[in-house]
């Protein structure tokens, strides 16, 4: 079992988020934390995202705090395609092929690997607000530039 390892610094505010990948078993295991200073306080989040082999999501498990806040968050994909957060069902989150946890870059793994032989294209995800920490409906795309770079950008967010 080979095991890939990156460090990202936030460049937004202070903090790192240092993650590793590995295939176990015919799942892709995305292990992590994050620490940084958020605006309500230090911060401090583990997670542990699984995908199948072909890059679909199905879990992710959550654990730290916000500014003295306990965040602990089980998220699963249910057998008819509604994401679950801590037994519940999310609304509005059938058909939502991919995982996206606001505070990490490292959930943009999944989609880019599933769209790499294409060279991109759009995806809607499960995202993790981490400005109110609220799962809601993101919708994606991913265009890899001629010089090899990959191209962002969200139509709720009008993030780029």
């Amino acid at each position: 079992m080979s095991r890939q390892m990156i460090l990202w610094r936030r460049l937004d505010m202070p903090g790192h988020d240092a993650c590793a990948l590995h295939l176990d078993a015919g799942q892709w295991h995305l292990q992590g934390a994050a620490v940084w200073r958020d605006r309500r306080g230090p911060a401090r989040i583990g997670y542990d995202v699984i995908c199948d082999q072909d890059w679909v999501a199905r879990s992710a498990r959550l654990q730290g705090n916000v500014g003295g806040r306990a965040i602990s968050l089980s998220i699963r994909r249910g057998s008819g395609g509604e994401w679950r957060a801590n037994g519940d069902e999310v609304p509005d989150s059938h058909r939502l092929a991919d995982l996206d946890l606001g505070f990490t870059p490292a959930t943009n793994t999944i989609p880019l690997n599933r769209l790499r032989p294409d060279g991109g294209g759009d995806s809607a995800a499960l995202w993790l607000d981490d400005g109110d920490w609220t799962l809601k409906p993101l919708h994606q795309g991913y265009r890899l530039a001629p010089d090899g770079t990959w191209c962002y950008r969200s139509a709720e967010t009008d993030f780029q």
